[in-house]
């Protein structure tokens, strides 16, 4: 562990967050001091300091003392952004980015870590997709590049938007992009259960894209660590994805029917609809030609992680044994009562 993360803290923005609270957890398990920030107003104790967690309430919507925030700091995990909000997504995802990467810079931070998203490459013409992979075109909105909803359009170019801007201030710090595929927890892989009936029936079929969040937590933490052990040129700008579609029983109806097994809880049955009908119901929703490949579709190497040297923790089995022991313990409960 270099001495530098030991001696100042990490900088975790969106620390509330799905993602952020695991990393900050994370970090202090593994003894490393943190400046958790949320947008939200602070908790009683989350407005103490102690030895390794620091909470500041930090609003990217309207504060501005980026300087003051990182101050101090051996490196940031950046992880707050806009998802839902069409309006505040330019200024959260991409101006908001801008600022804390050049204060960092003015402040020396030797590394900077951004979660952007696979969202930035859109609907891809082939189905597998690597770092190098043509993206969206940030500057405006092109339905065809994406078969999506607008806001997930929006999102996925003011992402990518964030990157860019990383890349134009990088001069002395490290930077490393890492673009999540779908980020699940234990509860969310459950949760397949809640979808209403015709997306369980749209979606059984789909490749779920699933990446466990003590995946992306870990592999972030071995990123960070990586560039203050000295990896790679200062100013450098490297980029990985962080998926695991090659993992076993990737589908969605392959958890449904193991979840099924275990609980009996007939809201996990389906039949899949052959693929062919899926993708002609994009088609017919978003009605854009050239023809692509919807998400469902593509594929995320993560080959080029694997050759920096990480290999996933966990790992989407273990995580799915975890949800499926969950579902055992909850009828076990339901029998006992």
């Amino acid at each position: 562990m270099p001495d530098l993360l030991k001696a100042k803290p990490v900088l975790v923005t969106g620390a509330t967050g799905r993602i952020g609270r695991i990393v900050v957890a994370d970090l202090i398990e593994r003894g490393y001091a943190v400046r958790a920030t949320t947008s939200k107003p602070l908790a009683a104790d989350r407005g103490q300091i102690d030895d390794l967690l620091e909470w500041r309430r930090f609003d990217f919507m309207t504060d501005d003392d980026w300087d003051g925030l990182v101050k101090g700091c051996c490196a940031v995990l950046h992880l707050a952004a806009e998802l839902g909000k069409m309006e505040r997504m330019q200024r959260v995802n991409v101006d908001a980015t801008r600022q804390l990467a050049q204060a960092c810079e003015r402040q020396g931070i030797a590394a900077f870590c951004y979660v952007s998203t696979v969202s930035v490459y859109g609907s891809g013409r082939k189905r597998l997709i690597d770092e190098g992979s043509p993206a969206l075109t940030a500057d405006r909105d092109i339905p065809s590049q994406y078969w999506a909803l607008d806001y997930v359009r929006m999102y996925g170019r003011t992402k990518l938007a964030g990157e860019l801007a990383l890349r134009a201030v990088a001069r002395q710090t490290r930077f490393t992009i890492v673009r999540p595929a779908v980020v699940v927890d234990i509860n969310q892989i459950i949760g397949i259960r809640d979808w209403n009936p015709i997306k369980r029936l749209l979606g059984a079929h789909r490749h779920a894209h699933h990446i466990y969040v003590r995946d992306v937590s870990d592999a972030m933490i071995w990123l960070i660590v990586r560039s203050l052990a000295g990896h790679g040129q200062p100013g450098q700008v490297e980029v990985y994805n962080l998926a695991e579609d090659d993992c076993p029983d990737p589908r969605h109806i392959d958890f449904m029917r193991k979840a099924f097994a275990v609980s009996h809880d007939r809201r996990y049955r389906s039949v899949p609809i052959p693929a062919f009908a899926d993708w002609l119901h994009d088609f017919l929703r978003f009605r854009t030609l050239p023809l692509r490949n919807p998400l469902w579709r593509m594929r995320f190497s993560n080959q080029r992680l694997k050759e920096a040297g990480y290999r996933f923790r966990y790992g989407m089995a273990d995580a799915q044994r975890l949800a499926l022991s969950a579902l055992e313990k909850g009828v076990e409960n339901r029998e006992a009562g």
